[in-house]
Formats: structure tokens, C-alpha cells, sequence
């Protein structure tokens, strides 16, 4: 199944049909939502189940509140998890890098785990471009070279790098990595574009955009505690006192 193909043009066709009936306003990430979890259901004949627990980081969490959860997971005849989607909106503002970037390694860990992962994303042509032109996603390397986050120009597979190299995202990662410092990260994440709907629309028109998110076949996984960039003290919980 090509969910990543049905993804990008059923949801740019739903955005584009929603705004002929001048629904524009209602537009958000959690509206998005419905076209996506209502194409999984169909096409995973009801085995699609939204805001389900991280694999991994629910699991690895001891600290109190809401354990990480995935937009979208689609089962198996025994509940086991086969693909995972993640989805950010750019309406009125614009998702960070940042959360953008936590979307895909958390993606990257459910990969390693060999579930097939989608990172869906939705706007306007021109928000879209926006966003690929922030110094933090279009950025270089120490060397000079071309690193972008994702690549929105062409469905080669790329690689992301979580390490210290791209200096426009170091302090990202650093902030990212404050409350995860004993975690298995991967050295990096491997990203496809599949071709986005419509694909060469007016800057005005909505537009789709999905990326499959793999892990690296020589998966080199570290902990921020080890590195020299990313180790942070963490301060310990207070015990609570019993009144």
C-alpha cells in the first residue's frame, strides 16, 4: 500500500476542496487530522487508531506527565504497530524547526523497529516555501556543504545528521536533548519525499507534502550525556514530602 502517495494527494485534494467551500478558517493541524486518519482507516480497513503511545519513549520515560504519543498508527491483524504518521500544519503560524525535527526522530526510532514511517505536512505553497527557506531547515554543514533538514525539491533519499555539525541547528538539538540525556538517539535520520499535491500550484493554493522517514543502515546510536555538545546536568526531582 502507497500510503504516502494516498496521503499527500488525498489530503491536498480534501485542503484544496475545503477552501472551494470557503472553510479556510477552520484550518489546523488537528483539522488536517481528519482527512488523514479517515484515508488510513479506509485504506487500513479500520485497523487505524490516532494518538497512540511512543514505542520507545513512553517506555523509557520514569518522569510524571503524558507519555509521548504518535498521531497515527495503523495495526496489523495482531494489534502490532506497521505504520506510523506524524503531521504538522503552517497556517496562521509557522510549526518550529525544532518540533518539526523532534517529529522526525521520533519517527526514526519507530523505523529502527522496522514500522514503516510517514511525516505528513500541509499549507499554503508559499507558507511551505516559507519555511524551507528558515536558516535552520535550508542550512550548511561545518564544511560548507548543503544540509537541509528535509529535501522538498526532489524524492532522493537523504540524511539528516543529529550530531554537532550544522551549526544553525546545534543549539536545537541541545535543547532538545536537555531531558533526554541517558536515551539511545540515532546518528541520524534518513528521509524520501514522495512527490507533494498539487505539484506546481499557484503560491495562494494548499499543498501536501510527505516524506518517509527510514532509520540508517549503519545506525550508530549515542546518548547526549557522551557528547561534549549535547551533555547537560539534569537536576534531580524533588522528593515529595508526605504532609
Amino acid at each position: 500500500m502507497d500510503y504516502a502517495k494516498l496521503l499527500t494527494n488525498g489530503v491536498g485534494a480534501w485542503l484544496n476542496f475545503e477552501a472551494a467551500c470557503s472553510r479556510t478558517s477552520l484550518f489546523s493541524e488537528k483539522y488536517m487530522a481528519h482527512p488523514i486518519g479517515q484515508i488510513l482507516n479506509a485504506a487500513s480497513r479500520g485497523r487505524t487508531v490516532a494518538e497512540f503511545k511512543h514505542r520507545v519513549l513512553a517506555q523509557q520515560m520514569t518522569s510524571r506527565g503524558r507519555r509521548p504519543e504518535v498521531d497515527f498508527v495503523v495495526l496489523d491483524a495482531d494489534n502490532q504497530v506497521t505504520l506510523a504518521v506524524e503531521s504538522k500544519w503552517i497556517g496562521r503560524t509557522m510549526p518550529s524547526v525544532e518540533k518539526i525535527f523532534w517529529d522526525l526522530i521520533r519517527l526514526e526510532m519507530l523505523a529502527n523497529l522496522e514500522i514503516r514511517c510517514l511525516f505528513v505536512l500541509g499549507g499554503k505553497r508559499k507558507d511551505l516555501e516559507k519555511l524551507f527557506k528558515h536558516p535552520a531547515f535550508d542550512a550548511k554543514d561545518n564544511r560548507g556543504l548543503r544540509s537541509p533538514l528535509l529535501r522538498w525539491d526532489n524524492n532522493v533519499h537523504h540524511s539528516t545528521t543529529l550530531g554537532p555539525t550544522v551549526e544553525a541547528r546545534r543549539l536545537i538539538l541541545r535543547k532538545m536533548f536537555k531531558d533526554f540525556q541517558t536515551f539511545q538517539f540515532p546518528h541520524a535520520v534518513i528521509s524520501r519525499r514522495s512527490a507533494p499535491f498539487p505539484s506546481d500550484p499557484k503560491s495562494s493554493t494548499f499543498q501536501v507534502y510527505s516524506w518517509e522517514i527510514e532509520s540508517p543502515a549503519n545506525r550508530m546510536p549515542f546518548q547526549p550525556r557522551n557528547s561534549a555538545q549535547y551533555h547537560q546536568m539534569v537536576e534531580p526531582l524533588e522528593e515529595e514530602v508526605p504532609i
